[in-house]
């Protein structure tokens, strides 16, 4: 794909304060003659119990070395470090979210925000690219994500956008990947106006998802598949 465009991750998104919980607590009266014990107090349910924080996710991350012709990208190799975001969802137009879908980050199309996040980008001078990405999202955040893209993938099935400043109309082919975790899906980016081709996996395992992108500058770049299940394999798998 001549016309790929590359987006390095927010700074901000490493610097979300951490998630303070407070705990209720409550006082015991007696009366005349007994005495009754105070109710315990009822903590407030930790949204990332057992989910690992970006500093985690960053070690389970592939090396350079499963692209040994592609160089590492410090601009873009990002992690949110031990503090934990909330999570929630974000309204994204649809034609911002197609032009998302050309982004390293792009699972941001969804508007869907993680609790924590580790990502990696290598690419050459070509425009050849790989980008990695795990995030843990709080409840059923993960879920979301999943279906939240396949609907961008639907709204996106053709588009425009615009490489260079010259318009030009983008193809979104989805198939849905059986057997790869909870539930997988990957969309694969053309169009007759350029070279190659651009491959997106995710790949959702409990509250965690796996996403790979492989900007190919004279194949689909279907590479992504078999980085997706490599990455896969450094999550522990779901237990609930």
């Amino acid at each position: 794909m001549t016309t790929h465009l590359r987006r390095a991750l927010a700074v901000a998104l490493c610097a979300g304060a951490a998630l303070a919980l407070t705990a209720c607590s409550s006082s015991g009266g007696s009366t005349t003659g007994a005495s009754s014990a105070a109710a315990p107090a009822s903590a407030t349910p930790d949204p990332n119990a057992g989910l690992p924080n970006g500093t985690e996710l960053a070690g389970r991350l592939l090396s350079g070395s499963v692209v040994p012709s592609l160089k590492a990208d410090p601009n873009i190799t990002r992690n949110s470090g031990t503090a934990f975001q909330d999570s929630g969802t974000s309204v994204v137009p649809a034609s911002t979210a197609c032009t998302q879908l050309d982004q390293t980050d792009w699972v941001t199309s969804t508007g869907v925000r993680e609790a924590s996040f580790a990502a990696a980008d290598f690419h050459d001078s070509a425009g050849n690219e790989f980008y990695e990405e795990i995030g843990a999202y709080q409840g059923t955040g993960a879920t979301e994500q999943l279906t939240a893209l396949k609907k961008v993938f639907a709204e996106c099935k053709t588009h425009k956008v615009t490489g260079n400043g010259s318009p030009y109309t983008e193809h979104v082919k989805v198939t849905a990947l059986s057997g790869l975790g909870d539930e997988a899906v990957e969309a694969v980016l053309s169009s007759p106006n350029y070279d190659g081709g651009e491959t997106l996996v995710a790949v959702r395992s409990g509250k965690q998802v796996v996403d790979v992108m492989y900007n190919d500058q004279k194949t689909t770049g279907a590479k992504a598949l078999t980085l997706a299940r490599e990455l896969l394999k450094k999550v522990p798998a779901a237990t609930s």
